[in-house]
C-alpha cells in the first residue's frame, strides 16, 4: 500500500515536471503562420520576419505556373504546381538574413523571384 507522504512526493514530482515541460514549450518559441503567394514573378508577401525559435508554417499558393519556396540555409525546397497550395513548417533556429527564391527553371524570370526571411 502506498502511504501519503509517497503520494504527495509523486504529486510534487509530476507538478514540477508539467512546469518544466510548460517552461521548454514557452522558451521553444510561438507559432507564426504565413500565407505567401507565388506568382509571375515575385512572392507577395515578400518579406517575413520571425523570431528565432518560432515554429513557422508557411501556406504556399500559386495559380498561373509552377513555382518554389526555396531557403538553402534552411535546406527547404517546397514546389507548388499552378492552382496548387503546399503548406510546411520549420523551427526558425538560426538567427540572420535569409534569402527565399523559386529555383524552377521553365521560364528564364523565375530566377528573379526573391524574398527575404528575416529571424530576429
Amino acid at each position: 500500500m502506498i502511504s501519503g507522504n509517497a503520494l504527495r512526493w509523486t504529486a510534487l514530482v509530476l507538478g514540477v515536471a508539467c512546469g518544466a515541460i510548460a517552461a521548454l514549450a514557452q522558451e521553444s518559441g510561438r507559432e507564426q503562420k504565413f500565407s505567401v503567394s507565388a506568382h509571375k514573378y515575385g512572392f507577395s508577401p515578400a518579406r517575413i520576419d520571425v523570431q528565432q525559435d518560432d515554429l513557422v508554417r508557411i501556406t504556399l499558393t500559386t495559380q498561373d505556373i509552377p513555382h518554389s519556396f526555396t531557403v538553402d540555409d534552411y535546406r527547404i525546397v517546397k514546389r507548388a504546381s499552378a492552382g496548387q497550395t503546399v503548406t510546411f513548417e520549420f523551427r526558425a533556429d538560426r538567427s540572420g538574413p535569409f534569402t527565399f527564391y523559386c529555383n524552377l527553371s521553365q521560364d528564364a524570370k523565375c530566377k528573379d523571384m526573391k524574398g527575404s526571411l528575416t529571424v530576429k
